[in-house]
């Protein structure tokens, strides 16, 4: 390794987000890569060389201009098109370039990816396309450049994949992830229907609102309590969280957990990444919002889990997802009708609200009318899925079986027009879920 233990560390994050990048489906093979920039300098993926054998070590530096000045190894084939962006974008770190399928569906379209959903903001009002030039070109470079433009955080490469930017490597690989979840959002929506478009002043609300998303040093309501309390109920938090993820009901940072005691509520810090929450790093709130526990600012969905709480006695728990198949319905602004019997589990449909900024009042107020009295999920248009239930494990359980019934429900209107359950019957398996499981 280098004299420079920073740009060490560089060379380390991009063995490991390379190997992230292929077990999450961002890349085949060898395709694609990544830069991380250390002042003049940048860490970038070797060339032609599996990520799970890169190993820190075999990351090479090149300088700005492109030139390769440390390691053993060839640069990436796109050297050129990272070191144009890092030069010419004072506001970006990294840059991440995958080959994830939905976003290059589009790329091969030549379709912008347009708002169906609204984490289309962590990139602009759409995520644009880039003319089609041969790889590893300067010509390649110089459309990849001009289509981000000053403002866009990620552009599609026509016929090749996705350019995303950030300014450190975990900000630029969030985008990534939020690049391919929304085109996969607004690819099924184009396929089961007509999707509703954000408009541009919605987008703008919103990407004003992430450039300030997650955790800061000065955070005001940071308290430090003793982690000791509602530890049960911060240990499901932070155990569900990470299941969330591995089940595929979310991407990056996306969705939260909450999970009541008495007048407090365990919820789970803004923007911190689901693998690294432990319980003690779960916030506690009390019912009417004040945090009194915690050093993590609570989530900025914070508001509606509340909400929810204080006009349902029955719930003890509520679990926000971004679930693909539910998100697509959300994206539609439909509602998920009973052409599954385990429906049951939320309603006789998953009914859907209007589009409302996230974190506000008003969509807090939104879910509560759609969800009622009896429902115990609802989607949330243009974003995603609200489940509810005594405990975390059971609105847990919800939320697969919303995602579920979404998905049979979109592939069987994909091949044909599926029979809906009639009242009576629905009426029937809510008795039967009532005292589902084991009794004593």
């Amino acid at each position: 390794m280098s004299q420079n233990p920073v740009l060490d560390e560089k060379r380390r994050t991009v063995s490991e987000l390379g190997r992230k990048m292929l077990r999450q489906g961002l890349t085949k093979g060898t395709g694609g890569n990544i830069s991380v920039r250390e002042g003049d300098q940048i860490a970038i993926s070797p060339s032609g060389i599996p990520y799970d054998e890169i190993d820190p070590e075999d990351v090479p530096v090149i300088d700005l201009e492109g030139e390769r000045i440390a390691g053993d190894t060839d640069p990436s084939s796109e050297f050129r098109m990272h070191s144009g962006i890092i030069r010419e974008r004072d506001d970006v770190g990294a840059v991440v370039h995958t080959h994830s399928p939905y976003a290059s569906t589009f790329a091969s379209l030549d379709q912008s990816v347009l708002p169906s959903h609204y984490l289309i903001a962590f990139v602009g009002d759409e995520i644009p396309v880039a003319p089609y030039e041969t790889y590893g070109t300067a010509e390649l470079a110089e459309a990849a450049l001009e289509t981000l433009g000053d403002d866009y955080n990620a552009c599609l490469l026509k016929n090749h994949g996705v350019i995303a930017v950030g300014e450190d490597a975990e900000a630029a690989y969030e985008v990534a992830l939020m690049v391919e979840y929304v085109s996969r959002i607004h690819y099924q929506a184009l396929n089961a229907g007509d999707p509703e478009l954000l408009p541009d002043e919605r987008i703008q609300d919103l990407i004003e609102i992430f450039e300030g998303y997650g955790q800061s040093s000065d955070t005001e309501t940071a308290i430090a309590e003793p982690a000791t309390d509602l530890r049960s109920e911060r240990e499901a938090v932070a155990d569900l969280g990470r299941e969330m993820l591995a089940q595929g009901l979310t991407e990056g940072t996306g969705g939260n957990i909450s999970y009541r005691n008495g007048d407090r509520v365990a919820i789970n810090p803004s923007g911190v990444p689901y693998e690294e929450i432990d319980p003690e790093d779960v916030p506690l709130v009390s019912i009417d919002g004040e945090q009194v526990a915690g050093e993590l600012g609570a989530s900025s969905e914070k508001p509606m889990h509340l909400q929810i709480m204080r006009e349902r006695d029955d719930v003890g728990a509520v679990v926000h997802t971004h679930s693909p198949y539910a998100s697509t319905f959300a994206s539609l602004q439909e509602p998920i009708p009973a052409t599954h019997y385990l429906i049951a589990f939320a309603g006789k449909e998953v009914p859907v609200t209007d589009y409302y900024e996230p974190g506000t009042e008003r969509l807090g107020q939104a879910a509560v009318d759609a969800l009622g009295e009896d429902n115990n999920a609802c989607l949330l248009g243009n974003h995603g899925v609200i489940t509810v239930g005594e405990d975390a494990e059971a609105a847990f359980e919800v939320a697969l079986m919303v995602e579920y019934c979404a998905r049979i429900h979109y592939q069987g209107s994909n091949i044909g027009e599926p029979t809906h359950l009639p009242d009576a019957e629905l009426e029937h398996l809510f008795d039967r879920f009532s005292d589902y499981g084991q009794s004593g």
